[in-house]
């Protein structure tokens, strides 16, 4: 996973221990990069897809996780789906936050009063925050691409730890033509970008994909659900938003 990861952490936090936690962190989560990495021909997944291995060989893990990829491909109507057009096993949808997930338990070793645990949009609080007892959160501009600098302007935000605990996004920002409409098998084309709000992170990043993929439709499914959305499309280099009515 070739992305940055963020801690935010409130209170008093021995410098020791944060090295420590962060330490095994950082391991679990290479772990989980050489597991699931579709980019690594030797990672299980890799080997799966291939035909090379079976789940019951591959670490209980993969099971799991293509386990909750079946959850969440019953959930959204069809519009999550693990398996790239071309038929190969894709659950990257999910193994980022899985892997955050994963790891959240050693975070409360940290002694922190609160603490904000981040990675490229997707977003899982607990504790109390800095602002009013909660976290303000910040939506990127879905037209500035990765990596950009100055720093992409912000086009909505959200308070975290007071209704909701985690936030997810998933859109074309980083890295076009990678979420696919499961009806055309080509790249989604209804939103430039969606972010999702709720208690579980796994699910509002499956939610969040899954109304990229899925359009109008599976966005009325998640509010059905009780989850909070933000939809952004850009028209003629104008981003226009689509909120749900809980949206802060």
């Amino acid at each position: 996973m070739t992305m940055d990861f963020c801690l935010e952490a409130e209170g008093d936090v021995d410098p020791e221990s944060l090295d420590t936690v962060m330490s095994h962190v950082e391991s679990d989560l290479r772990w989980a990069d050489e597991v699931f990495s579709t980019y690594r021909s030797d990672s299980w997944i890799s080997r799966l897809s291939r035909g090379e291995c079976s789940v019951a060989e591959a670490p209980p893990a993969v099971a799991e996780v293509l386990d909750l990829c079946e959850r969440f491909r019953d959930e959204t109507g069809g519009a999550f789906d693990a398996r790239s057009p071309s038929g190969a096993i894709d659950p990257t949808g999910i193994v980022k936050t899985w892997a955050m997930e994963r790891v959240r338990w050693r975070l409360g070793l940290l002694g922190a009063s609160g603490w904000l645990w981040g990675c490229a949009g997707d977003v899982v609080v607990d504790g109390r925050g800095p602002v009013d007892g909660g976290w303000r959160v910040g939506i990127a501009d879905p037209r500035a691409g990765a990596g950009s600098s100055p720093p992409p302007p912000i086009v909505s935000a959200t308070v975290l730890g007071t209704r909701a605990s985690a936030l997810a996004t998933s859109g074309e920002a980083h890295r076009a033509g990678h979420i696919w409409d499961p009806r055309t098998g080509a790249p989604a084309t209804h939103y430039a970008q969606v972010s999702v709000t709720g208690a579980d992170l796994l699910a509002c990043d499956a939610w969040a994909t899954a109304i990229v993929a899925g359009g109008k439709k599976t966005l009325r499914r998640a509010l059905d659900q009780g989850f909070e959305v933000l939809a952004l499309r850009t028209l003629e280099g104008k981003v226009h938003a689509q909120k749900s009515p809980g949206w802060d």
